[in-house]
């Protein structure tokens, strides 16, 4: 590999955009599904923004420079050419429809999971809670993943707030109100932490 390459690759990284760091934090150590990213990587004759070599996919993040660029497409085409698949993000959309961006990540990284039911098929709304519900730790994660097989359905429109309040709690808050080592705080966050352990 050329060394220039390396050490700008290495500049890059010591310098990313406020888009950028955003979006390695959710990648970096395996956070997003267990998925191996790689930051300011060289392949070939480029240095893409970020990469999983796993799944053969480019995550590219651009300002207001890249809008039309031939340069892009020349690029695009080579690594296309080679395997990857491209998704490229404004700033802006990183910045500030995060989940949205993450979703779309990771819908590219996973196979497209299989319906509940009849009543689920096509729900968009379900295919975004079982996006939400990928935890990082492995427990939790099987714990929501039974819930939503087996319980969601059925809940009622309060019900489905407060579980939705329950899953922006991060993953250790989470799982210690699930398994009980912590309380939880209000009367309707027990009941929904009650019918999750039901399941």
């Amino acid at each position: 590999m050329n060394l220039s390459r390396q050490l700008f690759a290495k500049q890059l990284r010591r310098n990313m955009t406020e888009a950028e760091t955003l979006l390695w934090y959710h990648l970096r150590g395996h956070r997003l599904h267990g998925v191996k990213f790689k930051r300011q990587q060289p392949i070939g004759n480029y240095i893409v923004d970020f990469v999983s070599f796993e799944k053969k996919l480019v995550i590219e993040v651009d300002g207001g420079q890249h809008a039309e660029s031939e340069s892009d497409k020349q690029r695009d085409d080579c690594l296309q050419g080679q395997g990857f698949q491209i998704l490229r993000f404004w700033n802006n959309e990183v910045l500030g429809e995060t989940e949205s961006v993450l979703e779309s990540i990771l819908l590219a990284v996973t196979p497209s999971p299989q319906p509940l039911s009849h009543e689920g098929r096509g729900s968009i709304e379900l295919a975004r809670l079982r996006w939400r519900c990928r935890r990082g730790l492995l427990e939790l994660d099987i714990v929501l993943g039974r819930f939503i097989e087996q319980g969601y359905t059925s809940l009622d429109g309060a019900q489905k707030v407060e579980f939705d309040v329950l899953l922006d709690l991060p993953d250790t808050v989470l799982w210690d109100r699930i398994g009980g080592k912590a309380p939880a705080e209000y009367e309707a966050q027990k009941k929904m932490l009650e019918l999750i352990n039901a399941a």
